[in-house]
Formats: C-alpha cells, sequence, structure tokens
C-alpha cells in the first residue's frame, strides 16, 4: 500500500495503475493508519511531519516530500533505519520568485532601487536573475555558500547581514529553517537588524517563519516605519493573531502553489520512487474516451490571481482551510539566462 497526500497532483492516478493507492490528508496521517495498511511508502507535503512518532513500527521503506525545504523531515531517523528518502529541490523556484517580483510590483518598488537577497541557493539565485534584468541593484548574504568558496555573479555584491540590511530597498529570504550547524537560521533575522533597515523598506519572508522576529516586524509595519509580505509565519498553523492584524499582506504559505511547481515536485519524488526519469502525463494510462480527448486523468484548472487575493483574514482558524483551498496559479515569466545577465555588462 502506498499512502499520498491528497494535494499532491498525479502521483495517485500514476501509482495506482500498479500498487494499492490510499490518499490522506497531510495533517491528519497517523501512525495506526500505516501500521494497519502495512504503508511502504508515503509521499508527503510540509505539513505533515515525517519521524519516529510517525513511522516507528510501520512498513515505511520510502519517504517522498514534494517539498523544496525538508524541516518537517527527521532525516536522522530515516537514515537509521534504512529508510529511503527524496525530495524536490528547486521545484518551485520560479513560482516563489515570481511571487516576490509580485511584492516589489504591489509595493512599487523602483527599477534601480536595491534588492537584497538572502540565501542564494534555488530560490535566491533565480530572484537575483530576474531582478538584475529588471534593472535593480543586487546585494546577496549567504555565509554558507561564501564559506564554501562559491563563485557570485559579478553583478551581485556580497555583504553582511548588518550591511544588507542597512543598504537595500526591499529584502527578500530564502534560507531553509536550521538550529545546527555553523550558521543556523533559526531567530536569523533579530529586532535590533531590522531597526536598522531604510525607513520604508520592503521586507519578504517565503521561507520558513521562524527565521526573524515576527512581533519585531508587526510593530515597525503598525507604525509605518517598514513594509512587509509574509507567506510564512512560526509555528503554523497556529499563527500568531497579532502578527496577521498588523501585517496586512499576508498569504497562507502559498508562494510556491503554481501548477507548474505542483507538477516538478510530484514528478522529481516520482522519478526517486521508480528510479528512472519519466515524464508524468505519458506515464498516465487513458481510456479510449481520454485518449481520444487527448486529456490527463487529472485535470488542473490554473488561474491567475494577486499574490494576496483571500477572502478572510489569516487566523490560526483559517490557516489550513485558505492554504487547501488557495487557487493555483500559472506561472508566466521565464528567468534570464546567464549569458543574457552578461550581456548587460557588456
Amino acid at each position: 500500500m502506498l499512502f499520498i497526500d491528497d494535494q499532491i497532483p498525479h502521483l495517485a492516478e500514476i501509482l495506482s495503475l500498479t500498487d494499492g493507492v490510499s490518499r490522506f490528508d497531510g495533517r491528519a496521517l497517523t501512525r495506526e493508519q500505516l501500521r494497519r495498511s502495512r504503508t511502504t511508502a508515503i509521499f508527503v507535503r510540509s505539513v505533515t511531519s515525517v519521524d519516529a512518532k510517525l513511522l516507528a513500527g510501520t512498513d515505511v521503506a520510502f519517504v517522498g516530500s514534494a517539498t523544496a525545504g525538508i524541516d518537517h523531515i527527521d532525516t536522522e531517523y530515516l537514515d537509521s533505519r534504512n529508510i529511503r528518502f527524496a525530495f524536490a529541490p528547486g521545484c518551485n523556484a520560479n513560482a516563489v520568485a515570481e511571487y516576490v517580483l509580485d511584492a516589489f510590483e504591489e509595493h512599487k518598488i523602483p527599477r534601480g532601487a536595491t534588492v537584497g537577497i538572502v540565501g542564494f541557493g534555488h530560490v535566491g539565485s533565480l530572484l537575483a536573475r530576474y531582478v538584475r534584468s529588471l534593472g535593480y541593484n543586487v546585494l546577496v548574504n549567504d555565509p554558507p555558500l561564501q564559506s564554501a568558496g562559491t563563485t557570485f555573479p559579478k553583478w551581485a555584491t556580497v555583504v553582511s547581514l548588518e550591511e544588507l540590511a542597512a543598504r537595500a530597498d526591499a529584502i527578500s529570504f530564502h534560507v531553509p529553517l536550521t538550529d545546527d550547524g555553523a550558521f543556523p537560521t533559526r531567530d536569523l533575522i533579530t529586532a535590533g537588524i531590522l531597526k536598522t533597515c531604510k525607513p520604508g523598506t520592503l521586507v519578504v519572508n517565503t521561507s520558513r517563519g521562524g527565521i526573524l522576529d515576527e512581533h519585531a516586524l508587526a510593530d515597525l509595519v503598525a507604525a509605518g516605519t517598514l513594509q512587509a509580505v509574509l507567506d510564512v509565519f512560526a509555528n503554523e498553523p497556529n499563527v500568531d493573531p497579532y502578527v496577521t492584524e498588523r501585517i496586512t499582506h499576508c498569504t497562507p504559505h502559498v508562494a510556491g502553489y503554481t501548477v507548474q511547481a505542483k507538477e516538478n515536485g510530484a514528478l522529481m519524488i516520482y522519478e526517486a520512487f521508480v528510479g528512472h526519469p519519466v515524464r508524468i502525463r505519458d506515464e498516465v494510462e487513458l481510456t479510449e474516451e481520454q485518449a481520444a480527448d487527448q486529456k490527463p486523468l487529472v485535470t488542473i484548472e490554473p488561474v491567475v490571481v494577486a499574490p494576496y487575493d483571500h477572502h478572510a483574514r489569516i487566523t490560526p482558524a483559517t490557516f489550513d482551510e485558505l492554504r487547501r483551498t488557495y487557487p493555483l496559479r500559472n506561472e508566466r515569466r521565464t528567468p534570464p539566462t546567464w549569458d543574457e545577465l552578461d550581456a548587460l555588462d557588456a
């Protein structure tokens, strides 16, 4: 038996051709369900915590997470039990970068302004390419990459976190939430750092809520000192009403919610599970009627929405439902190539 989160597109239809499949609510999965069903593989999203509490005593031998981040996965436990694990780094990079660009447009960050990007991984580096092509100046802070000897683009100025905060007109965060190692990110952005930002600076967080002091940011926004857009929050889904009452531009962890991102994530963990590259749509066996219409078994109807189109304020009571029912966007932008960016300096 395979258990698949009911918000992951395509996988259930494809894998049910050869294996028994059960779909589940990501926040409601229990160890007893897995034990009773003798489940051997689970496919999850970030709303499901995968650890000993969920897996001990089960037959699960494979965990796939259709997400770019993995702070909901106890990878040490999986390793200790020889449970195979796969996730989808970069699957939603373009979706998140577009969300940030939409936030810049909404808040009228002018071309020629300085954008600070904290974290230069899949999303941060892609956002940097976009903003550079649009005429922004780019500051970057990523101590782990810098200490590893990474070569940054010549148009991206690498600075300390304090200098980035003081100089940028808009700041976007793209780091994982970590507690260990040489560069932990939990509580990375303190009240002191936020207070060094220039008046009117836009702060955008689409990474993880635990990296910044939400209360301090909310107070600075309420005072008119800073602007902010939050897509992620500490202790989701138990968001702090103090924060969402003061920061009006909030969404329920949906910056990566596009048709393309969801399909990318599903494809990446499916390939890891079956052990070879595939194209999901080609793997789906159609009925004669479906084949005649050239329609896939699963049809996702995308819509184009403004990032902040939601019809209820985000609270602990509304967070999950807003996230579950949030309409999928269609990606509208293609990032510039590195050669195109080099040509700007020629």
